[in-house]
């Protein structure tokens, strides 16, 4: 099993700065963007696994609910 890492994701969520911490075994820019959607609650991301979709369809189904900037670092373990 792959060891888990902490990540802290920050974002805006309509114009409002947010962040918080996630453990994963990685993390892409895909994985925060869903993340970070499923954060702020914008429950149109809800039930959607990253295999069903790419990368390009997350981040705009993610801007329309009002999510951007999204960015990411491993914190220290």
């Amino acid at each position: 099993m792959a060891r888990l890492r902490h990540f802290l994701i920050r974002y805006r969520y309509k114009g409002q700065s947010r962040s918080f911490a996630q453990k994963d075994s990685r993390m892409s820019a895909t994985d925060a963007w869903y993340y970070a959607s499923l954060h702020c609650g914008a429950d149109r991301l809800y039930g959607i696994t990253l295999n069903q979709q790419s990368p390009q369809a997350m981040r705009i189904q993610a801007l329309q609910c009002g999510v951007s900037e999204v960015g990411f670092h491993e914190l220290p373990s």
